[in-house]
């Protein structure tokens, strides 16, 4: 039989375990408590970045309906034809490349063209608007 003192012991030793035991699950809800703490900032954190890609949609939707719309618009303004339709097609040309295309800028520039030298041929105005900018990027 054992003793009583070895009893002692064995009741002691499991006090220990059992105060270990306590330390350990202490613990443990301590670290349970952080990691809920960051669960919901990751929550949180995942609702603000949904709100986010969710306003950037709708932000690239309203910047494609816009790019839409003026691509309506660029292709429903059609070039001023009339004002250019007697001169030479070659000038013409020539000063639509000069401009990349863009007939309002070219008639903007031949009508401000008119405007300082009225009363010449509008073969001339497509020489000197060509001619100046050809000047200007040199």
């Amino acid at each position: 039989m054992q003793t009583l003192t070895d009893l002692k012991k064995k009741l002691l030793e499991v006090r220990e375990i059992q105060s270990q035991l306590d330390k350990k699950k202490t613990l443990l809800l301590t670290t349970k408590r952080e990691l809920d703490k960051q669960m919901q900032e990751l929550l949180q954190k995942q609702s603000e970045l949904e709100r986010l890609t969710a306003r950037t949609r709708q932000k690239e939707l309203q910047l494609q309906n816009q790019i839409e719309l003026n691509r309506v618009q660029v292709q429903s303004h059609a070039p001023e034809v009339d004002y250019l339709g007697t001169a030479n097609k070659y000038l013409q040309n020539d000063l639509l490349a000069l401009l990349s295309g863009n007939a309002q800028a070219a008639t903007r520039l031949l009508k401000h063209q008119q405007t300082l030298n009225p009363g010449r041929q509008l073969d001339w105005y497509l020489e000197k608007v060509i001619y100046d900018l050809k000047r200007d990027r040199h």
